[in-house]
């Protein structure tokens, strides 16, 4: 991993999304980019403003963060649509990895329409990482979901480059009475995917995908949750399955969804 995105609003919610994405940085040696993006409706005078307390406050934050380690990053804050912007940018940086935080939740209108976050991390061809706590720490324990597809793979694979030393479950939600056929059909998917060699065996639960999640969960404390962010076929890259979206508006611990 080469380069890494992290989309700061300024918020408390940024906040730690930052602080993530300056030690991953540090521990990968990887190329920072945070970015914020200011309302191309909002008048010149005070866009100009805005940008100007935007940068400083960013470049506080990552030098905090950095405390006294040399990391290879730099600042961008430019103006127009905060979706549009964040995925330009991510292409012309060529970037890894893109790094968020926390969604500002609305009551009523988070149950009738599609959040900000759902549409960016649907719209993006990164992999992302969605920071709900707090990021003082390496990632220590992770939970991995496998659902037999490439995405799938692509999750364990980037788990191995941001926790490398963290200790890794995974699950498999499988059909009421089916056990034989899951792990059968595992076995297949783990000798024609290209896995890291050191994976544990998953559990199998005997549950639905959000029904399983809750029942590992409920046995033990997990930090870091990957999973991928659409459906099986690569018809769906740009479908956010409902478990995932579920996922993103109330996430049960940081989230790395795969692409």
């Amino acid at each position: 991993m080469k380069s890494i995105i992290v989309a700061s609003d300024l918020s408390e919610r940024s906040r730690q999304a930052v602080r993530r994405g300056v030690n991953l940085a540090a521990d990968l040696n990887a190329k920072l980019t945070v970015l914020h993006v200011v309302d191309d409706a909002m008048p010149t005078t005070l866009s100009n403003q805005v940008q100007r307390e935007a940068a400083g406050t960013l470049s506080d934050e990552v030098a905090a963060d950095a405390d006294g380690r040399k990391i290879d990053h730099e600042i961008k804050v430019v103006v127009g649509d905060t979706i549009e912007e964040i995925n330009a940018q991510a292409r012309s940086l060529n970037a890894d990895l893109l790094i968020v935080g926390l969604h500002r939740r609305r009551v009523f209108l988070d149950h009738i329409k599609e959040t900000t976050m759902e549409h960016l991390i649907r719209s993006s061809r990164l992999p992302v990482l969605l920071v709900a706590n707090k990021a003082d720490e390496a990632y220590a324990r992770v939970l991995g979901g496998v659902d037999l597809s490439r995405v799938c793979a692509s999750a364990l694979h980037k788990i191995r480059m941001i926790a490398p030393r963290a200790e890794l479950t995974l699950f498999h939600a499988h059909e009421v009475s089916f056990r034989k056929e899951a792990e059968r059909d595992y076995a297949t998917w783990k000798a024609v995917s290209d896995l890291p060699g050191d994976l544990p065996d998953p559990v199998f639960v005997e549950a639905k995908a959000r029904d399983a999640l809750h029942e590992v969960m409920d046995k033990g404390h997990y930090d870091l949750l990957a999973i991928g962010a659409h459906t099986r076929s690569n018809a769906g890259r740009y479908i956010l399955g409902g478990f995932s979206a579920g996922l993103i508006r109330n996430p049960p611990c940081d989230l790395l969804l795969a692409k």
